[in-house]
């Protein structure tokens, strides 16, 4: 694959992605909220391709630049938010989730190379956990929490709990030697402390916090990959 088209893909798969959700009508609020976690999981999921020729710290920032530079332009460029912001833009609130979870993506892939266990658990935490809370506390909203929590539910967060334990126990299963009780351990520590930080985060800062978190404790665990080499401090 040329430089260029390694750069290209994750800007035009946006782009394209963007377009083609934002053709469907907005309707109720529920589908507004599924329109926006389509285009998050879709990302993140095609995101778990990327190491495979984002290979180089360049070509990372380039494609990832292009991507900040797009999601920008369609936050203030009326004519581009008509035809390409409902899928970001349809739910009303004060966020910047989409430009986080572009940096969350590419600082992953800068600091995770050769250690696949530190880029997947993080990307896919973010992308099914997160979308399954936020759908979960849209159509069954039990359990309004107060405080830092305030506009999250219970319903969510368990749902958020479930999702992240079931990713980490099963990626650590496969891409890390450990035994059965460790791995538990983790995934639930991973699962606990990512669902915090979602919880609590707002405007869409849980795009960043919830990858970072999950990054510093796979790496301070010191994981051996299934070659029996430790993917965390050396």
């Amino acid at each position: 694959m040329s430089n260029i088209a390694a750069v290209a893909i994750p800007p035009v798969l946006l782009f394209s992605a963007m377009g083609m959700l934002s053709q469907i009508s907005d309707g109720h609020i529920i589908v507004r909220e599924l329109k926006r976690k389509a285009l998050h999981i879709g990302v993140g999921l095609t995101a778990l391709l990327f190491p495979l020729f984002l290979n180089d710290t360049w070509k990372i920032v380039a494609a990832f630049g292009l991507a900040v530079v797009w999601l920008l332009a369609v936050r203030y460029v009326p004519v581009l938010r008509r035809h390409f912001g409902s899928v970001l833009h349809g739910v009303r609130r004060r966020s910047l989730g989409e430009i986080y979870f572009a940096v969350s993506i590419a600082c992953l892939l800068l600091l995770t190379q050769d250690k696949p266990v530190l880029f997947v658990i993080p990307i896919l935490i973010l992308t099914l956990a997160d979308s399954t809370a936020a759908i979960a506390g849209k159509i069954l909203p039990i359990g309004p929490l107060r405080g830092l929590a305030r506009g999250k539910t219970m319903t969510g967060c368990a749902a958020f709990f479930a999702v992240a334990f079931i990713v980490s126990f099963g990626l650590l299963g496969l891409l890390a030697d450990l035994q059965v009780v460790h791995a538990v351990a983790l995934a639930v520590t991973l699962a606990a402390a990512t669902c915090v930080v979602e919880a609590i985060s707002r405007r869409g800062i849980d795009n960043l916090a919830v990858p970072a978190v999950a990054y510093l404790i796979l790496l301070l665990s010191n994981i051996p990959d299934a070659a029996g080499n430790a993917s965390g401090l050396q």
